[in-house]
């Protein structure tokens, strides 16, 4: 290798693309839907701990912003149901929860949906499993 190929333009980009890191493939993540069912004055979201669980966030933080949204009363029992103590419409609670996914999961950064709600001293911060971006959020 001369000196001449040191300062080659195509030689140059390769050796940077040979440096950067390579790009993770993360698959998607398949949300479902509420499974909203009314009983009498009450709403019960019947699959709240599995939709938890598959977005990594404690059942009891989501709960405290729906009700917190809702200015309601609710629990989640052991089965993981939520239960609100008043009648909300399925589309209330879909816009709602869509709400949480864009402030409280998703990415600003890059998008994902791939991370975690850690609190750092008073500050609430989304850590991203994608791409290792931190952003902060206000608190629940």
């Amino acid at each position: 290798m001369g000196d001449k190929d040191i300062f080659d333009y195509n030689v140059l980009l390769e050796r940077l693309y040979e440096s950067l890191p390579k790009k993770r493939v993360t698959e998607t993540i398949e949300i479902p839907t509420l499974n909203i069912a009314h009983i009498g004055l009450q709403t019960q979201i019947r699959n709240f701990k599995e939709i938890c669980d598959i977005i990594r966030r404690e059942p009891r933080i989501c709960m405290r912003f729906f009700l917190k949204e809702l200015a309601a009363r609710g629990t989640i029992d052991d089965s993981g149901i939520f239960t609100i103590y008043s009648r909300v419409s399925a589309q209330t609670l879909n816009a709602l929860f869509r709400r949480f996914l864009m402030t409280y999961v998703r990415c600003s950064t890059c998008g994902s949906l791939h991370t975690v709600l850690i609190r750092q001293g008073k500050v609430w911060v989304i850590k991203c499993l994608a791409c290792g971006a931190e952003s902060p959020v206000k608190p629940i």
